[in-house]
């Protein structure tokens, strides 16, 4: 049985013009986004512009949400650094604080690095955090961080740790990984972060998702995940299905985290939404753009087709 399953939505961090987190506009997000039917948020993930944000940011907002009435428990904060030290900060740190689990990159910035040094990071971090009940999920995420999560590293920290390594998050968009990860591991929740592979990954055994997409069309994903055994006596599910492919798809025709962020300065009209931690960049002008409007389009036709099931 697996020890943790569900849909997560990878949340976004509003920031100010300052480029400190927003945290009026943060905490009614993660309002909104339990409210949209998620079983969690992943906070502090890539689409929440981790590696922009401080260790003292992150870990001041994640008081911020749980002073304010988020449920520790469902919070997965993304807690996984190049730097050693701070990986292990954050997941003690989260650890304390008695959120769901954490997620962790592998490290990165050196390339071809050995299955040991992957294993030595990670035992590192949970033997310092030295808790037999806190839980894991190992982000597979190879095309951000150029170290994948093989197959040895998922069975080694299993047989080490095998109350505390309980998930996989695989953002590689390679569902036959998925597929091998789900037969091979018994008990392993395989999340997908890829929102169209998701139903698929679900009907063979998988956990969830966590994903971005959920910042837009969470209701929509939640619906398919929790009602896909159901399909056959639901008259229009290939269409639920059909629009969650075609936002993905739309999303990530461009760089999505600012399309997502463009899209909620219009719909909740709040310029701020438009502010984005560097490298990346604000789309100008977000009101009068094609794409953010042809976003918000797909997304209006969320509410009739569910109400249409």
């Amino acid at each position: 049985m697996l020890k943790i399953n569900g849909v997560f939505s990878a949340s976004l961090t509003p920031v100010k013009k300052d480029l400190t987190i927003n945290q009026d506009l943060y905490l009614r997000h993660c309002q909104y986004l339990m409210r949209q039917g998620h079983d969690g948020l992943a906070i502090f993930g890539t689409t929440g512009e981790a590696n922009s944000f401080s260790i003292i940011e992150k870990r001041n907002n994640i008081e911020f949400l749980i002073e304010n009435k988020i449920d520790p428990k469902v919070l997965i904060p993304g807690t996984g650094s190049s730097s050693l030290k701070d990986a292990i900060s954050m997941t003690q740190h989260a650890s304390k604080m008695n959120v769901r689990a954490v997620l962790i990159l592998p490290p990165f910035f050196y390339k071809n690095v050995s299955d040991d040094g992957v294993l030595n990071y990670y035992r590192n971090i949970i033997e310092s955090v030295d808790d037999n009940n806190f839980q894991y999920i190992l982000y597979h995420i190879p095309q951000n961080t150029y170290v994948p999560i093989n197959f040895k590293v998922i069975e080694t920290l299993l047989k080490l740790y095998p109350n505390n390594v309980v998930g996989l998050k695989d953002s590689s968009g390679d569902y036959d990984n998925m597929l091998k990860t789900i037969k091979y591991f018994n008990d392993f929740a395989v999340f997908c972060g890829h929102d169209t592979l998701a139903l698929n990954v679900a009907r063979r055994g998988g956990a969830g998702a966590i994903t971005a997409g959920t910042n837009v069309s969470g209701k929509l994903l939640c619906f398919i995940l929790k009602n896909f055994k159901n399909e056959k006596n639901i008259k229009n599910f290939d269409e639920l299905q059909n629009l969650q492919a075609e936002i993905r798809k739309t999303l990530t025709s461009a760089e999505p985290i600012s399309l997502m962020k463009a899209y909620f300065s219009i719909a909740d009209n709040i310029t701020d939404w438009n502010n984005i931690v560097p490298p990346l960049k604000q789309i100008d002008n977000p009101q009068n753009n094609k794409l953010v409007l042809f976003l918000k389009e797909l997304i209006n036709k969320i509410d009739p087709l569910i109400a249409n099931t």
